[in-house]
């Protein structure tokens, strides 16, 4: 069985050699996704020199970072950026992590915006059905797809390897897994308009949920609640209005038949297969929305009764002082 068979992935009387770019029009191809494998690597490399090279050093200007006497000058803060940054568990690790990530989604965000904004399926979630999978990819596009993906792995590789694991550590895993496997099956059968929406659609939240960690990690309380409600409605206005009520909706009850006017999802054995799979991954991705919106919940309840934001992925022994402790 050949498994990259047209019948597996193409609507009928589609064939690869329909999708291969020409000087004027370009196409996604699926041997272009091994650059993801190597930008997340780069991204990786990145992470780990502002990590250590822009956000530390911050931190030990700051105050957050102390040098304690006995290993003093330019070793001990050697040492210590060593044990509080991207090698260490500190408090601090926490921190730098979050402010990457923070960064990471601004620009990805900004980023998508700029090669959105003209893009007919941003406001028609139709469009990415229509005439597919004939859906030339600009430039930009296609640098977007791909770099977004590589910090999907870099996130994979680093969860495993480097930071500090949390209570969702499994459904992280699986969110990342299912978010790589996502993008590299609709960049490879060119569903890349939706895929597209996913992506910029779930950045605009995480700015606000690292932007939020920041502020609760300087311990600055009005600026935290104001971001912390401000989360709470992109996360639930993106999250669980805009991604089920458009996204989803138009993947069940649209896509079928403009992919193939015979086309059922419950048919199962009926070609294509593979786009049932994505749209299977699709909602798996939900189901993880309604798992974090819990926790966000449980966050919100907390804030209510306490007064204070915390976030309950983090247990209550790892929640040490930034302010020089030591693992």
């Amino acid at each position: 069985m050949n498994i990259w068979h047209e019948s597996f992935w193409l609507p009928e009387g589609v064939h690869w050699k329909d999708l291969q770019s020409t000087p004027t029009v370009q196409y996604p191809d699926a041997s272009d996704f091994r650059y993801t494998i190597y930008f997340g690597i780069a991204l990786l490399v990145l992470r780990i020199l502002v990590e250590s090279l822009v956000f530390l050093p911050i931190g030990y200007l700051c105050g957050w970072i102390v040098v304690k006497p006995e290993t003093g000058g330019l070793r001990g803060r050697i040492v210590t950026h060593l044990k509080g940054g991207f090698a260490g568990k500190s408090k601090f690790k926490r921190i730098a992590e979050t402010a990457w990530r923070c960064c990471f989604y601004i620009c990805a965000w900004t980023a998508g915006f700029f090669i959105l904004r003209n893009e007919a399926h941003l406001y028609n979630v139709t469009e990415c059905w229509k005439n597919w999978p004939h859906h030339p990819i600009s430039n930009s596009m296609w640098w977007y797809y791909i770099i977004e993906t590589a910090f999907y792995w870099a996130l994979l590789f680093s969860t495993v390897f480097f930071d500090i694991r949390r209570h969702d550590f499994i459904q992280m895993m699986l969110h990342h897994g299912i978010t790589i496997l996502l993008l590299g099956i609709s960049f490879s059968m060119n569903m890349v308009r939706v895929g597209s929406l996913v992506l910029f659609s779930h950045d605009l939240a995480d700015i606000f949920l690292d932007l939020g960690k920041l502020f609760n990690y300087a311990k600055w309380e009005l600026p935290l609640k104001i971001i912390f409600a401000t989360f709470m409605v992109v996360w639930i206005g993106t999250r669980l209005v805009y991604y089920p009520g458009w996204i989803i909706h138009s993947v069940i009850f649209e896509a079928p038949e403009m992919i193939q006017k015979s086309y059922r999802w419950e048919n199962l054995l009926q070609r294509p297969i593979v786009p049932r799979l994505l749209a299977f991954m699709l909602c798996a991705l939900l189901v993880l929305h309604f798992f974090w919106t819990w926790l966000i919940l449980k966050i919100a309840v907390k804030t209510a009764t306490q007064g204070e934001v915390n976030d309950v992925r983090e247990s209550d022994d790892d929640d040490e002082s930034t302010h020089g402790k030591e693992d």
